[in-house]
């Protein structure tokens, strides 16, 4: 979730709330502890306000989890509960602190305080993910797609570049040639780069000019893609391919040009048009990692907060 630009205005009454909220808490927590040898435990009357608060806040920003997994409840908006996800759940850091009054206690008691710092750090750390990454991936990514279809958008550019290497060099394959020639020399020219699977074009799209026939002398092309170019467009960084450094892919794509005649460089700008558009996926599935990988660490260490906080909460009470 954004917080800045048009959604601040949003998030300000949150945050007013929220600091007031612990100021409040801390004015309480010193007043009652003026003029008393140690600070107000969880046993006294601010500790144990703070420690229900707390506890309550800790089931609510659990309820996120089903609240976005069952998405026909009509119970607000997902964004209004991400809201107050975010704030309320900085607020658990302050009030559960005082909770414990400065002090670790046993050792259940400093585990759930550990648990706690855990889960609020990794949760502000995936919130600042969310603040940088995908704008980064909006200006330096712009054949992005949808991550989940990045293997089949590959698939489909492999065999894309495949038809263009073949008419350009020519079919070693009769049926081939009889089916893919016919259809190619109908238009004269193909589209390379456009997710068309996905109902909507997305990337760069580039149309390249189709040869009626086979370009004497562009024979090295087709070596060139079975070796080089169909490797690193089906396997990407996986296949530590040079192509992956943009650098090193044009020095390649640059002596390639003086092998082949001046008619096939089009169906060669062609292949490093798509190996440009790989390299950019490759750092989308980096991107898309980072944006998501603190959820491994947030929500199962959430899960064990709610967990032990509940047998903190049984082990307090059977020795009030």
């Amino acid at each position: 979730m954004l917080l800045g630009g048009q959604n601040f205005s949003q998030h300000r009454p949150w945050i007013v709330a929220v600091a007031l909220l612990s100021i409040l808490s801390g004015v309480w927590f010193v007043v009652a502890g003026l003029g008393k040898a140690v600070w107000p435990g969880g046993s006294s009357l601010p500790g144990f306000t703070f420690g229900i608060v707390g506890g309550l806040i800790i089931l609510f920003e659990f309820l996120l989890w089903p609240r976005k997994y069952f998405r026909t409840w009509r119970v607000g908006q997902t964004k209004a509960w991400m809201r107050a996800h975010i704030w309320l759940g900085l607020l658990t850091a302050p009030l559960l602190v005082l909770h414990s009054g400065f002090n670790w206690g046993g050792s259940l008691s400093t585990v759930l305080l550990v648990l706690l710092f855990i889960v609020v750090a990794s949760g502000v750390w995936g919130l600042i993910l969310q603040q940088l990454l995908p704008e980064r991936m909006l200006h330096e990514i712009p054949a992005e797609t949808i991550h989940s279809q990045i293997d089949q958008v590959m698939k489909q550019f492999t065999h894309e570049a495949e038809r263009l290497v073949n008419a350009t060099c020519g079919y070693t394959d009769g049926e081939l040639e009889c089916e893919e020639a016919g259809e190619l020399a109908g238009v004269g020219f193909m589209t390379l780069g456009a997710v068309r699977s996905a109902g909507k074009v997305q990337g760069k799209v580039l149309v390249t000019r189709v040869p009626q026939a086979p370009i004497p002398g562009a024979e090295p092309l087709r070596d060139f893609f079975d070796k080089v170019v169909e490797p690193y467009l089906h396997g990407g960084k996986a296949t530590g391919s040079p192509l992956q450094v943009p650098m090193q892919a044009a020095t390649i794509f640059a002596d390639m040009r003086t092998k082949l005649v001046p008619e096939a460089h089009s169906a060669l700008n062609a292949l490093e048009d798509l190996c440009s558009q790989r390299r950019q996926l490759d750092r989308q599935q980096r991107l898309h990692f980072w944006l998501h990988n603190w959820l491994l660490i947030h929500l199962p260490l959430s899960v064990a907060l709610v967990v032990l906080m509940f047998v903190h909460v049984w082990v307090a009470l059977k020795y009030w």
